[in-house]
Formats: structure tokens, C-alpha cells, sequence
């Protein structure tokens, strides 16, 4: 194996193109955030119109959605998964990570649920979103996911002190911050990058 010697200039272009080629797979991967965000704040929206409006016992109910994005989100990745010729470090990184808070969800999911303790779940959530947009930001240096961070974390402390039906509106706020406003943004950089090829 050959050793190769970079100059410290060639040793930042390289980091950056790194980081570039990270920030325009995040781009292609808007979609996620974008499905995701759309189903959550679809689920949020309706659990408050059937807990407020229609007294509905078992508003919950509307959170099976998340499966429908489970799906979706499994049977994308696969099909893009064998369509990549060249993957990177920083590109798997935010993979797992993104993998890993999913997992995430899902088993406070089951813990919330097991327990009852729901009126504990948002908070958590939020400062969940605020973690997962916060590090994605910083790693793809992109600064509307870290201002989406930062406000998921401000929304986790306002929740703690209002009532399940308000925490559950404030789902729906923290996901069009963090979700679908950075979704929609990527998707149109990563447009512009397409057309200006």
C-alpha cells in the first residue's frame, strides 16, 4: 500500500469535497425528511382534531401512520442501497445515525406505551429532533438543521409545562422546523445543483 503525502491545502480540499459530497447526499435524501415530516405532522394534526373536536378515546390510534413511513422508508433505502457505486465516510455516518435515532423513536414508542406515561413522550421526542437536526446540521454544515435543532429543544421546555392536547400541536410545530422546512430547502439546492450541471 502506497502512503500518499498531502499538503495541508490538499488535505482541506479534500475534507471539504468530503463534506460536499455529504451535504448533496443529504440533498438527495431529502425525501425522507420530507415523507417523514409530512406523515408526523399529518398524525399530530389529526390526534388533535379527534382528542379536542370529535372526543375520539382512542386519538392515538392515528400514530399507526408511522408504519406506512416505515415501509416506505425500508423498501426506498434497499433500492437506492444497490444503486450506489461509491460510498463515504461521512455519508454512511449520517446513515447510521439517522438509522440509530429511528430505532430510537420506535422503542420509546413501545416504552412510552408499555408504561402509559405519554404525557412524558413529546418533550422527549422533541429533544430527540432537536439532537437529530442539531448533529446533522453541524456534520453537513447547514445551518437551518441547526437553528432547527435549537428551536426543537426550546419547544421540549415549553411542553413540559402545558397539556397533552397542547404538546401534541407542538408535535406538529417542531416538525415542519425541523423536517419538512429543511426538507423542502434541501430539495431545492439540490434542484439548483442539478440545473447549474
Amino acid at each position: 500500500m502506497v502512503e500518499e503525502n498531502f499538503s495541508p491545502e490538499q488535505s482541506l480540499k479534500v475534507i471539504h469535497s468530503m463534506l460536499e459530497r455529504t451535504k448533496q447526499d443529504f440533498s438527495d435524501n431529502s425525501f425522507y425528511l420530507i415523507l417523514w415530516g409530512w406523515l408526523i405532522f399529518i398524525a399530530a394534526i389529526s390526534q388533535y382534531l379527534l382528542m379536542t373536536v370529535f372526543k375520539y378515546p382512542q386519538s392515538y390510534l392515528v400514530w399507526n401512520l408511522m408504519w406506512v413511513g416505515a415501509i416506505i422508508s425500508i423498501v426506498r433505502s434497499i433500492r437506492k442501497e444497490k444503486k450506489i457505486k461509491v460510498k463515504t465516510y461521512m455519508g454512511e455516518t449520517m446513515k447510521y445515525f439517522g438509522i440509530g435515532c429511528g430505532i430510537t423513536f420506535t422503542v420509546l414508542a413501545f416504552i412510552f406505551i408499555y408504561y402509559n406515561i405519554w404525557q412524558f413522550a413529546f418533550p422527549v421526542y422533541f429533544l430527540l429532533y432537536g439532537l437529530l437536526s442539531f448533529v446533522s446540521g453541524a456534520i453537513i454544515r447547514y445551518v437551518p438543521l441547526r437553528w432547527a435543532g435549537v428551536a426543537c429543544w426550546a419547544i421540549s421546555i415549553v411542553a413540559v409545562f402545558v397539556k397533552f392536547d397542547i404538546q401534541v400541536l407542538l408535535m406538529a410545530l417542531a416538525i415542519v422546523l425541523s423536517y419538512i422546512v429543511p426538507g423542502y430547502l434541501l430539495r431545492a439546492e439540490h434542484k439548483k445543483r442539478l440545473n447549474e450541471n
